[in-house]
């Protein structure tokens, strides 16, 4: 089904809409988007879920508890839900007992796969690393079961469709099929029963002939929705997202523009524009409901670069520690599919806040598509200080991290050196100018400069959380600069490196 880019219409009445919004191909809407208007299809998104347990006597925060995702399907079923997608990464150690405790938390909500009112409601969930690997991680199993005959009966990857069977009451395919209202949902696995090169890639090239079959089948004026745990190469975070397969699943789906991807892995938030990519199909990150991770890449001061053998040294060096707690911040999502367009809700589910405006796709044709990188990076703005914003610039001894090589023989050790402590305010809120990270500069007045990017305090929450009216904080030893007084620049980005308005202030050194 080699579809034109332009044959993707839902309906005339959705062709004919086109004008009821003024030919605009990009519009935001309150959270509720058309109320009392049913949505023809709506399902909850999460991803990276990471159980261990059944949760107890303790707070829904804590690590490995089925809380969290129990408190995200009652809010999915609030929502009225047709489905629920999992993006893979259930079972954290990839062990029967945590497997069964993802089960406890949905039927607990959905018994039978059903509302109280008797109204189904399906299963899209996939498998990801941590449910076949997981159990090697650490030597989970093997700290659990020291003996190898009692252990081996608990391993997941043992005998994955079986359990699959005991727990979800379901069928266990590497790659299946549902349809949820008329529409239909494809789900990928981990399944590292699949051999080859580049194990990855064997893995997800089961999309490929899977679509062959089966995508002549398709109803090219509706979307459908395709799931697996690594994100499309190529797609949703640019090129340089970790955790990205080996291309056969972009490949695939670039032959179907009404395709819209969901993949998880990485972590990444929702907060971040880029987690929504629109090309030949539409790619979506979906978060995590464990933790969020931190993008590598940019050399953050209050991040670990974990790009390469040699990256340790650069950590080493760093004035600042790894950035605060993630894990109470826990993603995910709601879409409401309409006659015209998709409304996508993103939702953190510790604080229960909103994590911006929704996203909202129109379906009335292909092309345009709002959330291609280069299109929506043009109604992003840069965001801005507030109009009365300074520099603050004190002296202290700031320590560097420290660290060795894996084979012990270099090592950088951590000591106090004087530095310099550069703090600013937050950013203005502004849902459309999101700050992504902050570059903070300083040049001495010999001309000698440092440049240091920091990762901001909320980054990853609602602009209405208390963590995203945090100051920001960047340090500089005196020792990395020149003689003279400094120059100290800082200047805001969003996600795609659209610049705000720098602040500046000279430290006057003293003679």
């Amino acid at each position: 089904m080699n579809l034109s880019r332009r044959s993707f219409f839902i309906g005339g009445a959705a062709f004919a809409s086109l004008g009821a919004f003024g030919g605009n191909r990009f519009f935001a809407v309150a959270p509720g988007v058309r109320e009392g208007e049913k949505p023809r299809l709506r399902f909850g998104v999460l991803s990276d879920i990471h159980i261990t347990r059944v949760g107890a006597d303790e707070k829904m925060s804590a690590f490995g508890n089925n809380l969290t995702f129990k408190h995200a399907l009652e809010w999915f079923r609030s929502q009225g839900v047709d489905a629920v997608v999992i993006a893979g990464d259930m079972a954290d150690k990839g062990m029967d007992v945590n497997l069964l405790a993802v089960a406890e938390a949905w039927y607990s909500v959905f018994p039978d796969d059903k509302y109280p009112d008797g109204r189904p409601v399906s299963k899209v969930f996939v498998t990801g690393n941590h449910d076949w690997s997981g159990y090697n991680y650490g030597a989970a199993a093997a700290k659990m079961f020291p003996d190898k005959a009692e252990r081996e009966k608990h391993i997941l990857q043992r005998d994955m469709a079986g359990w699959w069977r005991r727990v979800f009451h379901e069928d266990y395919s590497p790659i299946y099929l549902k349809t949820v209202k008329g529409f239909t949902f494809i789900g990928s696995h981990w399944d590292m029963a699949q051999k080859g090169p580049g194990r990855r890639g064997a893995m997800f090239s089961l999309v490929k002939d899977f679509m062959s079959k089966n995508g002549g089948k398709l109803d090219p004026a509706l979307p459908f929705f395709y799931v697996q745990h690594p994100h499309l190469k190529d797609t949703c975070y640019g090129s340089w997202a970790w955790g990205h397969d080996a291309g056969v699943a972009t490949e695939t789906l670039s032959a179907y523009s009404n395709a819209i991807a969901f993949s998880g892995h990485s972590h990444y938030s929702l907060t971040d524009g880029r987690s929504i990519w629109q090309g030949a199909f539409t790619s979506v990150g979906t978060g995590s409901l464990r933790y969020t991770g931190k993008p590598f890449s940019e050399f953050k001061q209050n991040t670990c670069e974990n790009l390469g053998h040699a990256d340790w040294r650069v950590d080493a060096r760093k004035l600042m520690r790894q950035f605060g707690n993630t894990g109470d911040c826990r993603q995910g999502m709601l879409w409401s599919v309409y006659g015209d367009c998709i409304a996508v809700r993103r939702r953190e589910f510790l604080s229960d806040l909103d994590l911006g405006e929704d996203w909202v796709l129109p379906l009335q044709s292909a092309e345009p598509r709002p959330f291609a990188f280069a299109e929506h990076a043009k109604r992003m703005r840069a965001p801005e200080f507030p109009a009365k914003a300074r520099i603050a610039v004190s002296e202290m001894d700031a320590r560097n991290r420290g660290g060795k090589s894996k084979d012990g023989k270099e090592t950088i050790p951590s000591e106090k050196k004087p530095s310099f402590k550069v703090t600013v305010p937050p950013v203005a809120p502004d849902d459309k100018a999101r700050l992504y990270l902050l570059e903070f500069v300083a040049k001495s007045a010999d001309g000698k400069s440092q440049t240091k990017r920091v990762l901001p305090a909320g980054y990853n929450h609602s602009l209405k959380h208390k963590s995203s009216a945090t100051r920001h904080v960047c340090y500089f030893r005196k020792d990395e600069l020149g003689a003279g007084d400094v120059q100290f620049t800082v200047t805001p980005l969003n996600c795609f490196g659209a610049r705000g308005k720098p602040l500046t202030a000279c430290y006057k050194t003293k003679a």
